[in-house]
């Protein structure tokens, strides 16, 4: 208490005050604390000269102020120390946040050398600790004393210590199993042990002992939490490598048991996700097959489904969109020589047809029956991954792909043109495995959706039982006429109406092939009448052998018989050359019907073998003739170079996506016509409404996409059809 008087007075007896709070003991304990370069090296050395001016000053026994800050002198004692170095680090200059993170670093490296109770506590780091201490700076809270003010700053250190330790020692390791365990037997060896002699150096008593189970409590929660962040850090690398990965993800099922953590495992993979896989650059079929594994992973994360479908929603959207998504789901399927998981998908035993799988209980039309069950809470624990157990037990990774577009129909029309290409170049007419991949796709999408295919299967077989016949006819009329073999055609008949649109471009063929292709349609008359063969002359693959002029070794010219697969219209051209050995592209053109431009890139085949050389190439004369040892010398010389990379041997696919696409859709046309004459003029959204309404049911099924179906519309547009407004509105077109 200060005494009232006049100011003359005051001011005396306050000047005083500050001098003696200016020099007292400890602010300039404070202003050596902090004084010269501030960082965490140098704090063991700025702690012992503070806790040795406390301890003298305690020895000495007197106060510092006619005011106490506690009961006790001691105690009094250290929080006017502490108070001093916090003001002295203000008056400094230094942010709180770099005077707390030095000693952060500095119990960062007490705890990283830290080996065992016995060894360590003879090290410097005692010193530190003890000293510590003595300033009250680290001590637990009692009932008679606050909690130290380096406490949280101590248990920030240890949660990164321990994140650290645990990262260095998981990370990328997702195949070995108890690791957590590992990271546990050292947090009892190590971090427990440190902790306890940072807090209680003295030795324990029962309260002590208490407390010390608090905290190796909290040291638990923490390790499983720190296990979980780690793992999250590499949740998409863990998802990826899966089935790799399975025991990485059964350890962290069991640790999220203890932390709840699942929906932040699941936020943060959803990120990933959409990351690594939602953009161009990332391939169809490997997004597929993370799409797959994350079903796999958050199935034994989770339970319910609940977080999947949080998780997969952005990928299922992205892939409903790509155009090729489709297709690398049922190559996958069908796929023997990969072996994925879809593979192995069609054939698991315990597989439902799709239409007794349930994706989604909310999407059900039908409401509940009294046998209803609710869905399994996320921390349920299930068995395998395809145990059921009611609801949504029963979906199925093919069930969760199929419902990406909500209609199986896609995969079947999919597949279909698939089979087609590869039925028609299958040349040894081996369908067994076709068959048995069929059998098992008729158990999933059912035995009607696969009726189209089943014929054309038997369309296949049948061509190999004519072809027989129809060789063994034409055969013995060559033999008794010449005595040579006479067939050299083998066809694959199919039924038009069963099969996809193929490509169907007129070639005209050489009149040798030509007559071959007569004799064999004349005896198919005979055999089938009343029916007859219509060809589609550019399919199909042509064999032959032809003498190829090569160097040797010694550098002299060979002559070398080789076998050539190209198509019919390639083998077309080259026979021309054996009625004559030298011909123009303007010459070849007119015999053939063939554009001069496309006829130079088809005839580059031939030159790039080296079985034709150009022999003058003009402005717009190219003339080829067969290749001769002359021309090895001058081999490229005339030959232009936007030609020299064009190769066009090979077989085409078969079968016209797009062909297939534009006689789906024309079959709408009728449907989309009559709504306009109608409703006068409606949206692209109305449309496809109104289609999926009215033509779903009949003999003609609508299954296409919003995209596909503003596709046709504009293509009606171009073919003035129909009219499209500025504000997207359709109406038919007005002549």
């Amino acid at each position: 208490m200060f005494a009232t008087g006049n100011s003359r007075e005051l001011d005396e007896s306050t000047e005083h005050t500050l001098a003696v709070i200016a020099n007292r003991r400890s602010r300039k304990a404070a202003d050596d604390f902090v004084d010269g370069k501030f960082d965490w090296k140098s704090l063991p050395n700025r702690i012992a000269s503070l806790a040795d001016q406390l301890r003298v000053w305690t020895a000495e026994n007197r106060p510092e102020l006619p005011y106490r800050f506690s009961d006790d002198p001691n105690e009094a004692r250290r929080i006017a120390m502490t108070a001093s170095v916090l003001v002295a680090v203000d008056a400094r200059g230094l942010r709180p946040a770099m005077f707390l993170n030095a000693f952060e670093s500095l119990f960062r490296s007490l705890l990283h050398d830290w080996d065992d109770y016995e060894q360590s506590m003879s090290k410097p780091s005692c010193r530190i600790i003890s000293d510590l201490h003595t300033l009250g700076w680290i001590r637990p809270q009692t009932e008679t004393r606050s909690s130290g003010f380096l406490l949280k700053v101590l248990q920030s250190a240890i949660r990164k210590t321990v994140f650290q330790h645990i990262k260095t020692t998981i990370q990328g390791q997702f195949d070995e199993q108890g690791l957590y365990q590992t990271v546990c037997n050292w947090r009892d060896e190590v971090v427990s042990t440190w902790v306890q002699a940072v807090l209680w150096p003295e030795g324990t008593g029962d309260m002590e002992n208490v407390k010390i189970a608090a905290w190796k409590q909290e040291l638990e929660s923490l390790t499983a939490q720190c296990f979980c962040e780690a793992r999250m850090e590499e949740i998409f690398d863990i998802v990826a490598d899966y089935s790799d990965s399975h025991p990485a993800v059964e350890e962290l099922e069991k640790v999220l048991e203890t932390t709840q953590m699942h929906k932040q495992i699941a936020e943060v993979l959803g990120k990933e996700l959409v990351k690594r896989l939602n953009h161009p650059g990332a391939n169809t079929s490997q997004i597929i097959d993370v799409y797959i594994a994350t079903i796999k992973v958050m199935r034994v994360i989770d339970p319910s489904d609940r977080l999947l479908e949080v998780v997969a929603e952005p990928v299922r959207s992205y892939l409903r969109n790509r155009v090729d998504t489709v297709r690398c789901i049922i190559s996958s399927l069908t796929d023997a020589e990969a072996g994925g998981d879809l593979y192995q998908e069609l054939r698991r035993q315990d597989a439902k047809p799709l239409e007794n799988v349930t994706v989604d209980s909310d999407d059900e039309e039908e409401c509940p029956d009294f046998n209803w069950q609710p869905q399994p809470s996320v921390y349920q624990t299930r068995g395998t991954f395809f145990e059921c157990s009611g609801g949504r037990g029963d979906v199925d990774i093919l069930a969760m792909l199929v419902s990406i577009y909500g209609s199986k129909e896609l995969f079947v029309n999919e597949y279909r043109i698939m089979l087609a290409d590869k039925l028609l170049a299958n040349l040894t007419y081996d369908t067994d495995q076709d068959v048995h991949t069929l059998e098992l796709l008729k158990l999933r999408f059912g035995e009607s959706s696969m009726r189209s295919c089943e014929v054309m299967l038997k369309d296949l077989d049948d061509s190999k039982r004519t072809n027989t016949l129809i060789s063994r006819t034409l055969n013995a009329q060559h033999m008794s006429a010449n005595g040579l073999l006479g067939n050299v055609v083998d066809v694959a008949t199919i039924s038009h109406t069963f099969w996809p649109s193929l490509q169907h471009e007129p070639v005209k063929h050489h009149p040798r092939r030509q007559s071959e292709l007569d004799a064999y349609a004349h005896e198919f008359e005979r055999l089938k009448n009343p029916r007859k063969l219509i060809w589609f002359d550019q399919l199909g693959s042509v064999d032959l052998e032809l003498d190829v002029i090569e160097v040797n070794g010694d550098g002299a010219s060979i002559v070398v018989t080789k076998e050539f697969n190209c198509s019919p219209l390639m083998a077309s051209l080259i026979t021309h050359f054996e009625d004559k050995l030298q011909w123009t592209a303007e010459e070849l053109s007119d015999e053939t019907g063939i554009s001069q431009h496309v006829l130079e890139k088809r005839l580059m085949f031939w030159v790039n073998h080296r079985v034709l050389s150009i022999v003058t190439c003009w402005k717009h004369t190219t003339t080829y003739e067969i290749s001769s040892a002359s021309h090895l010398g001058e081999e490229g010389a005339s030959t232009p170079s936007s030609m020299m990379d064009e190769d066009y041997g090979g077989r085409g696919q078969a079968v016209s996506a797009s062909a297939q696409e534009e006689e789906e859709m024309e079959a709408y046309e009728s449907y989309i016509v009559g709504m306009l004459t109608n409703m006068q003029q409606l949206p692209l959204d109305r449309i496809h409404g109104m289609l999926k309404l009215f033509v779903s049911g009949s003999d003609i099924r609508y299954d296409k996409t919003p995209q596909q179906l503003h596709q046709f519309l504009l293509s009606l547009v171009r073919a003035e059809k129909l009219e499209c407004g500025p504000d997207g509105m359709y109406k038919l077109y007005n002549k």
